[in-house]
């Protein structure tokens, strides 16, 4: 075979305008690692910063007569595939983003190089007087020892101490270099047993000076092969150097073997429950899907079913015959909150064939996962977004369950939609794409109406399970009637009367924290973080009794809670005055679960209740925890956000209270109509899904409300024939597209200035070059949070429709401006979740 001396790579971290080719010499030495698709080490730029990169050709001459060698390939053991070459260009064509982002979301983050920076002292002691006290503490603190990593440095001197150390290297005090991070997450099992040969054992041990070598021996005779582990427990942890004693003597072997990591081994042990016969729709719906995927062409469709209606077990039959073919199937879901319940659910039915991916994983158990995958251990994963990169070997369909859920679009680089790269990977494999919903997006209904997809529809609930009576409750009048609390009294009486029946309800408010705002009673300003343009939303870090005396329940809050930034997570006790005017007296404002928990407790004290949202499924596995309890009906009433909307199902559970439905119906965003009514048609849907009926209260300020009055009666066609009138009249999406650029940047002025000038810039390629380009131009204006962490925010937001040339003019000026602006950073967002 003959080997190429030359190589084009792409650098994993390098700023968008010098995201390119580069071409560098392989040296002889590394030629036997050199291959498409490996990392690499490269010297890059002016300075040679030693950098990671990846190969993606081979070339056995190059038009360069200067070229820089290759530094390093470290022989990690796996390498990126053509499949996910490709992946990572439609990535860059797509949403725009540079290659280095795109391979680290395409590839697990533990393939990935890590490139360390070291720093050493030299001979040279020129310039020490000119030194401060800190360079000298620094310099000081380097020579004592052979070398010193970054981050060490960092963390012992702050952030200064790149300043720092760039400075004595100019003055020639020390040196800086780069080195690969020798990363391993495979996890090894070593394996102990007696060697061949070593005839009486009895006769043995009884030569033997250590009782504990005696006793391994022994121990080994009648066990066999076993794992040093269990031999431990057995004999005693300290027996370790008489276990490798022994090995020295050639009496027993030990053997380390790889192992996966799997979280989910209960999940597999489980008898899956026996299966209900199929309904007539149910059926209908299964022979229709099976037609599509039997064509063996790339196929689209989407199963629109009301809440209830049994769609899993229509897609569990789905996954039952794309197995039986020998291919793989990736099912993904929106949120962590749902993974538990889907999981233990699949696990059961499919046992080792599932594996799991989603963020709440350690990199280990994501990685062990990946390779499953990869090897064909594996033809099932289930998983959030990220899942839908997974390396399934003949895949032969993609499921994106709850598809009309946000969480489907990657808010950070690259940002993409995991119903875009679904598209991408069915077209290259003839695989079947099935969207499933009972609200679905209007982008995905639409193209189901125009036959891009096929609609399979579900109108009936299965069984004899009935859709839950509706009850909206007027709260605009509940003050005048004497009651102060944020649960309205129909919602209270209903709660008494589940629980009083032996019955579960489930309670939903999208806010979490006590109070939305703390605001003074004389200049009315709120509270509000310094790093971000928001108010701060106090928590309570225990309960708060109550009392007649104001000012003591004022003291009371201030002892016993805090004030949070939900966007940088900054926290400060509540302030003795307004930091605005100087006033004494505060005005807590609104609420959130923590209130409404402890409202709860006053109200129906003998009830049990459960609250979930991000402050108590912080911790890994709790999620899982709290839903099992409700399950398991150790709790009567589950509270919560977003998190206990969607995808559950609770038979016992008769009641669904919703507060404040109509919140989202007044945001900045030409979604809010369709978000709100997705939301309040998923949660009241949880309600009354086993025998006995059901009941859903939404409270709401906005009684006459088409929106809420249509989500009541779950009739989703009304709603989108309706809404899409006024889409279509006013070209939002799915009538056009939407490209979102956002410039940032801590100095004001100049990203007034940038933002000014980029606006021009972009008006002028219109008018010119890209004038072929249909699109409508509005900004520069302030994002609706126009500062976090610091870092404030201008928009432009481009109405047109995204293709080569319209992608072209984007990619344009991402580049022009990432080359010719300092210190302000420019993204795009195409079709974002919200504005």
């Amino acid at each position: 075979m003959q080997v190429c001396p030359y190589c084009t790579v792409r650098i994993l971290d390098v700023p968008y305008h010098l995201d390119a080719d580069y071409d560098y010499y392989i040296p002889p030495s590394l030629a036997p690692l050199a291959k498409v698709g490996a990392f690499v080490s490269v010297p890059f730029g002016r300075s040679n910063r030693k950098t990671a990169a990846v190969i993606t050709s081979l070339k056995k001459e190059c038009e360069y007569e200067h070229i820089k060698p290759i530094t390093d390939i470290p022989d990690i053991g796996e390498s990126m595939t053509e499949d996910e070459a490709q992946l990572c260009r439609f990535l860059c064509d797509f949403t725009l983003c540079s290659y280095g982002e795109a391979v680290k979301t395409v590839v697990p983050a533990t393939m990935l190089i890590t490139m360390n920076e070291y720093y050493s002292v030299t001979d040279s002691e020129k310039g020490m007087d000119k030194l401060s006290q800190k360079a000298l503490l620094f310099y000081s603190y380097v020579k004592t020892r052979e070398r010193v990593s970054a981050q060490t440095m960092k963390n012992k001197f702050g952030e200064e101490s790149t300043v720092i150390a760039q400075s004595l290297v100019r003055l020639g005090l020390l040196t800086k270099e780069s080195r690969i991070k020798e990363t391993s997450n495979i996890k090894y099992v070593k394996y102990v047993k007696l060697c061949e040969g070593i005839g009486d054992v009895e006769a043995l041990c009884s030569k033997m000076r250590s009782p504990v070598q005696a006793q391994i021996i022994r121990l080994l005779s009648k066990t066999g092969r076993i794992t040093s582990d269990e031999l431990f427990v057995r004999i005693e942890k300290s027996a370790y150097p008489q276990l490798t004693a022994l090995e020295k003597k050639g009496l027993v072997d030990i053997t380390k073997e790889e192992i996966y990591r799997d979280p989910y081994f209960d999940n597999r042990q489980i008898e899956p429950p026996k299966e209900s016969p199929l309904s007539d729709e149910q059926r209908k719906a299964v022979d229709t899907l099976t037609a599509l995927y039997e064509v063996d062409e790339p196929k689209a469709a989407l199963l629109h079913g009301v809440t209830g209606s049994g769609k899993t077990r229509v897609i569990k039959e789905m996954i039952d015959r794309v197995t039986k073919d020998n291919k793989g199937v990736i099912l993904l879901v929106p949120e962590i909150s749902l993974t538990p319940q889907t999981v233990g659910y699949f696990c059961a039915q499919y046992k080792d064939r599932v594996a799991v991916i989603h963020s709440s994983l350690s990199k280990g158990e994501r990685f062990d996962a990946w390779k499953r995958l990869r090897r064909g251990d594996a033809d099932i994963v289930i998983g959030t977004r990220s899942a839908i990169f997974a390396p399934v070997q003949n895949l032969g369909m993609i499921v994106i369950d709850e598809e009309q859920e946000h969480t489907y679009k990657s808010d950070t680089d690259p940002k993409y939609l995991a119903h875009d790269v679904a598209r991408f990977r069915a077209g290259k494999t003839g695989s079947l794409m099935l969207l499933s919903s009972a609200t679905p997006s209007f982008n995905s209904y639409q193209k189901a109406k125009t036959g891009a997809y096929t609609l399979v529809e579900m109108k009936e609930r299965y069984g004899a399970a009935r859709l839950p009576e509706v009850v909206i409750s007027d709260m605009r009048f509940e003050g005048d009637a004497g009651n102060v609390s944020p649960i309205g009294t129909v919602l209270l009486e209903s709660l008494r009367d589940t629980y009083n029946r032996g019955k579960q309800s489930i309670v939903f408010l999208n806010r979490r924290g006590y109070n939305s705002a703390v605001s003074c009673r004389v200049c009315g300003e709120a509270v509000t973080c310094p790093s971000c343009s928001v108010s701060l939303t106090y928590h309570t870090t225990q309960s708060l009794d109550h009392t007649e005396d104001a000012g003591e329940y004022f003291r009371m809050r201030v002892r016993r809670g805090m004030l949070c930034c939900h966007y940088c997570g900054y926290k400060t006790p509540v302030p003795e005055r307004c930091p605005s005017c100087g006033a004494e007296h505060f005005k807590f404002v609104g609420c959130g679960t923590q209130r409404v928990e402890e409202e709860l407790k006053g109200a129906v004290p003998e009830a049990k209740i459960l609250r979930m949202d991000m402050d108590t499924t912080s911790q890994k596995g709790s999620h899982s925890e709290i839903l099992e309890k409700f399950r398991e009906k150790k709790a009567d009433v589950l509270l919560g956000t977003q998190m206990v909307t969607k995808g559950h199902d609770f038979p016992s559970v008769t009641l669904v209270g919703v507060m404040n439905a109509d919140a989202s119906l007044f945001l900045d965003d030409y979604r809010a109509s369709e978000k709100t009514f997705s939301l309040l048609t998923q949660v009241i849907g949880r309600a009354g899904r086993g025998d006995d009926a059901g009941v859903a209260v939404v409270q709401t300020l906005n009684p006459d409300s088409e929106v809420i009055r249509l989500a009541a009666a779950q009739d989703y066609k009304t709603f989108f024939e309706r809404e899409i009138k006024l889409r279509r009249a006013l070209v939002f999406p799915p009538f056009c597209d939407i490209a979102l650029l956002t410039l940032s940047g801590t100095d004001e002025a100049l990203l007034t200035a940038s933002a000014a000038k980029a606006g021009e810039r972009i008006r002028e390629l219109l008018k010119g070059e890209y004038s072929d380009v249909e699109a409508v131009v509005f900004g520069p204006f302030e994002a609706p949070v126009y500062k976090i962490q610091n870092n404030c925010r201008m928009r432009f937001c481009i109405k047109c429709r995204l293709n080569k040339r319209s992608r072209s003019l984007i990619k344009r000026i991402l580049f022009e401006f990432g080359k010719s602006v300092k210190n302000i950073s420019i993204t795009a967002d195409l079709n974002p979740s919200s504005l």
